[in-house]
């Protein structure tokens, strides 16, 4: 019995060997692979950056590095520039950190840290900053698949001193999100507490959300890429569009529409709106100079609600122009 029983032991042991050098194995294995992939990315990408500086199209990164040992992988760059010489687009960002799970390299997160700024020949400024961006995005070889961005405390301006210019933008939370819906396009964004400043005037803030699909769109995020003519032709269907003041004051837009070989709007929409007279005053106060043009517009639209302060109208829009019944009310520049 006892001759049996050590045995017994000795065969339990060597398998605890047996098991523990084949732990040890994969381990130095799988590191050795972990650090030979991270190696083989920043060089690769590293001669990539270098030749695109000799190019038309760069992009620079500080102090480039992987990370993310054991179970993530990941790029890290101080900060990063991008240069596109034909189009006279350049645009900075301050450090970007990047990570994906070893087990799933098709999603991936980053953290973007401001401020940026963004120029575009030859006097276009764009400056913004921000108090946390964050942005994951799905993709492999065919292309991407969703992605989306949000952030917290944006801050921007946007100067164009030759056309007299400047807009400031602010909002305390933002999100967009972007997916493949089969042939189609699904785009969301959001905007929490979103003012503008147009420098003689400050509007009042509000938020704003939209929801919208671009049918026959989805090739656009793929690998193939957007045509060159995008939008145009593009067919869309506005779920919603929200413009809401609080305390109930909503603006909702919603219907199809249809982006025409010349870039204008065509379509018709629904027009749902709550605080007709406060939306008249808040338009009036902001933009005086179309103030009775607001006025009789309001005063349509509640003629159509029997006088009441919230109404639902139709909305027709023909090459940019946005009707109101017979009436032209509005104009969308084309794209």
């Amino acid at each position: 019995m006892a001759s049996s029983s050590r045995a017994e032991t000795s065969g339990v042991t060597r398998k605890l060997v047996r098991l523990a050098i084949a732990v040890v194995l994969f381990i130095a294995l799988y590191t050795g692979a972990w650090f030979y992939a991270a190696s083989w990315l920043k060089d690769t990408l590293g001669q990539q950056l270098a030749a695109s500086a000799q190019g038309m199209h760069s992009v620079s990164c500080s102090n480039l590095s992987v990370r993310g040992f054991p179970f993530r992988i990941g790029l890290f760059c101080d900060s990063v520039g991008v240069d596109d010489r034909p189009s006279g687009l350049s645009a900075t960002v301050g450090a970007i950190r990047s990570a994906a799970q070893v087990y799933r390299p098709g999603h991936g997160v980053i953290e973007i840290d401001g401020p940026a700024q963004v120029r575009v020949t030859p006097d276009l400024v764009f400056d913004v900053d921000w108090d946390l961006l964050r942005a994951s995005a799905t993709a492999w070889t065919n292309g991407l698949d969703r992605a989306s961005i949000a952030y917290d405390g944006l801050k921007g301006r946007l100067n164009v001193p030759s056309e007299a210019v400047s807009i400031g933008i602010a909002a305390t939370h933002g999100e967009k999100h972007i997916r493949q819906s089969g042939e189609a396009l699904d785009i969301a964004a959001s905007f929490d507490a979103l003012s503008l400043d147009l420098g003689d005037r400050v509007l009042p803030p509000l938020d704003v959300a939209a929801d919208l699909t671009i049918a026959d769109a989805a090739r656009w995020i793929s690998a193939e890429g957007p045509p060159a003519d995008v939008p145009l032709g593009a067919s869309v269907e506005l779920r919603r569009l929200s413009l809401d003041l609080g305390d109930g004051k909503v603006a909702t837009l919603s219907g199809p529409l249809k982006v025409g070989d010349d870039g204008y709007l065509s379509g018709t929409l629904d027009l749902d709106i709550a605080g007709i007279t406060v939306w008249r005053d808040r338009v009036s106060e902001a933009f005086p100079e179309v103030a009775e043009t607001t006025a009789h517009v309001a005063q349509v639209i509640q003629g159509l609600s029997a006088g009441g302060d919230r109404a639902v109208v139709k909305l027709n829009v023909q090459d940019g122009t946005v009707y109101l019944g017979l009436f032209p009310i509005a104009f969308i520049p084309p794209f």
